[in-house]
């Protein structure tokens, strides 16, 4: 047996310490990276909204289905999963989870989602309990005032265990309403049943029906009387919720309140699960739709207007925290607002600090809408995961604003002044990452997509652009920093340039590539770049009847590593283009492969319309090569650089 001495047990006493030590200042390093390692996310579990439900023959109402992960975050799945019923002639379920009440009795409903799975029970009756309003003592004649009578019927149904409040045809005076938890106010059609906001109601927190947990609104008109209350405030709404869960409000004409048709609001604790379908709301004067602190909300077939100028639907959560979950879809929105028609957001990432991504709406999907709103933006900002398709969208733009993650824009079809613009906020610290706009046709009056103030990561791809020879089809203006674009696949017809690439001092465009994109009649060039500019690709393009490339530089800017390699350029003024405005510098340019035939040599002051040139009183170049280029029927059908760069020239074929 070996014995050590104290010396050594000293030396590893130490060692241990030091040791210790190194673990220990690797933890608070890694910990104040800005880039951190992100821990594996996982499904913990699935959750409905509702244990069970509660439907006559011909109900139908959705299931809401939601996964839950690791870190707290939430995923819709009602598209997802798989759903079966224990008996089809209780209750039939589609493959978006709607359930619809087929005969009387009780049956099950399983949703399974991976490996998870739950059930929820089912209970379906001919018809439930309900009273009559007019039983107690409601006129419904458009003079007495009803609000006793309504307050009374619901009072009593809910001490009852809840049901339906019937309100046949008639126009009813009301004060403010609060329906019970489990009570519905079912009208006999909204063409004929009218509850109207007394003109003797208080100008502030007036709303004409506030609901409760578990209650619906269905076939009423609710006429907010906003001509009655000129000082009004804008909280006054025709259907008001806080706090509330499983809300449906569906089949009703809501309109004229001085503030909302419909507002969903709440504290911290927030409001979830809310259908809000087939109804149509209009000249509400200030929101038709007003989305504060919410999640899990269902907003589809309606029909929105506003003559008024007042915007459709309005998302503004202000609470410190995530949202979770929307899905927009199918509805109809007409506005001559002249700021935006629809606003989807999150809470302000601002507020989130260093130590927090933002405070996003996460899951947003807007899908199958129609916007005609021509002075007016479709604005994104603070959103995760949010999706936008298949929507038809007249416009001003699509404006994506401040801190956006992961957003996708695709298949939709937009038309506007620009098509989509991408804006970050407060100098370069919130702005879009990781956005995609794919196979979209836009036709725009000045730029098919507009990007400044900074984006990360951004893919714009398989698009349709069209234009009115003004603006570009791609235009990044970096006044913040713009880094990692890719532009390909698309093409650009009838824009002054297909992309534009520049930037103001101190502020740069970085990994910008465009490639196998299809540019024709355009008056400008394909691509112009300027202003600093770095690791820009221009490869394997298709040109015609549109200048090649337009690279200018700048006073005491910089670009460098540019490549602009296996274009096609046909027709056109200009092939390949270097000028000035001041002295900048240009380190790292690549000319190979290209392909230049066909274009008419336009001359500009000291210039002479080569097919490829460059300015003579440019600073010198460094690292330039110009080599394996084909010219070919050109005016001006030559290479002229300075005399300087006459050793990059190599391999050129020039017929």
């Amino acid at each position: 047996m070996e014995v050590r001495g104290r010396d050594f047990i000293i030396k590893a006493k130490r060692l241990s310490v030091l040791l210790l030590a190194v673990v220990f200042l690797i933890i608070i390093y890694s910990s104040d990276r800005s880039e951190k390692v992100d821990m594996e996310v996982f499904l913990t579990s699935i959750k409905l909204n509702k244990t069970s439900f509660k439907l006559k023959i011909n109900e139908s109402q959705p299931i809401f289905a939601t996964a839950v992960y690791s870190d707290d975050s939430q995923k819709n799945i009602m598209k997802e999963s798989n759903y079966s019923t224990s008996n089809a002639s209780v209750v039939a379920v589609d493959n978006s989870g709607t359930i619809i009440g087929v005969g009387v009795g009780s049956a099950n409903i399983t949703v399974k989602y991976k490996e998870f799975a739950e059930t929820v029970s089912i209970t379906v009756s001919d018809e439930s309990f309900n009273i009559n309003v007019k039983d107690y003592g409601a006129y419904g004649d458009g003079r007495h005032d009803d609000t006793k009578s309504f307050q009374q019927a619901i009072d009593d149904l809910a001490a009852n265990g809840g049901g339906d409040v019937f309100v046949p045809a008639g126009t009813y005076i009301l004060q403010p309403i609060f329906l019970k938890p489990n009570i519905n106010l079912i009208g006999e059609n909204s063409d004929t049943v009218i509850l109207k906001l007394s003109n003797d109601a208080p100008d502030d927190y007036t709303r004409l029906i506030t609901m409760d947990n578990n209650t619906k609104i269905q076939s009423i008109t609710c006429d907010g009387n906003y001509q009655n209350h000129p000082n009004g405030t804008e909280h006054m709404h025709c259907i008001f919720a806080s706090d509330k869960n499983n809300l449906i409000i569906e089949d009703n004409t809501l309109m004229n309140a001085v503030g909302d048709g419909i507002s969903i609001s709440g504290s911290k604790k927030n409001s979830n699960y809310i259908v809000i379908s087939n109804n149509t709301i209009l000249e509400n004067q200030r929101s038709q739709i007003v989305i504060e602190q919410a999640n899990h909300l269902l907003i589809s077939n309606n029909a929105i207007s506003s003559k008024t100028g007042r915007p459709g639907i309005h998302f503004e959560p202000w609470e410190k925290m995530q949202f979770y979950n929307a899905v927009i879809t199918k509805n109809t929105i007409v506005t001559n607002s002249n700021e935006y028609c629809v606003l989807l957001a999150g809470s302000d990432s601002g507020m989130a600090g260093k130590s927090s991504s933002g405070y996003f709406f996460h899951g947003i999907e807007f899908s199958q809408n129609s916007i005609e709103g021509p002075f007016c933006s479709l604005l994104i900002m603070d959103t995760a995961g949010a999706k936008v398709y298949k929507n038809t969208l007249y416009v001003s733009d699509v404006f994506v604003w401040r801190k956006n993650e992961d957003l996708s824009v695709y298949n939709n079809e937009i038309r506007g002044t620009n098509g989509i613009r991408m804006e970050g906020g407060e100098n370069g610290q919130l702005v879009s990452n990781r956005t995609v706009i794919y196979e979209n046709t836009i036709r725009s009056a000045v730029d098919g997509i507009n990007i400044t103030a900074g984006a990360k990561n951004t893919t714009i791809s398989d698009n349709k652009f069209s234009g009115l020879k003004d603006g570009a089809g791609v235009h990044l203006f970096a006044s913040d920093d713009i880094v990692n674009t890719i532009v390909s696949n698309n093409t650009f017809k009838n824009y002054f340039d297909g992309v534009k690439a520049s930037s103001i001092r101190k502020t740069y465009i970085d990994r910008l590539t465009v490639t196998h994109n299809d540019f024709s009649d355009n008056d400008g060039y394909a691509m112009t770049v300027q202003g600093e500019s770095h690791h820009v690709k221009m490869d394997s393009n298709v040109i015609t009847n549109t200048s090649g490339v337009f690279l200018l530089l700048e006073q005491a800017m910089s670009m460098s590593d540019i490549s602009i390699t296996n274009n096609k350029i046909t027709g056109g003024k200009r092939g390949i283009y270097q000028s000035q405005s001041g002295k900048g510098s240009l380190d790292g340019l690549t000319i190979s492969g290209n392909r230049i035939s066909n274009t008419t040599g336009e001359k500009a002051e000291g210039a002479r319309g080569a097919a490829i040139e460059f300015d003579i009183h440019s600073n010198p170049h460094k690292n330039v090569s110009i080599k394996e280029n084909m010219l070919r029927n050109n005016a001006v059908n030559e290479i002229l650089i300075p005399d300087s760069l006459l050793k990059s020239v190599k391999d050129n074929r020039i017929n």
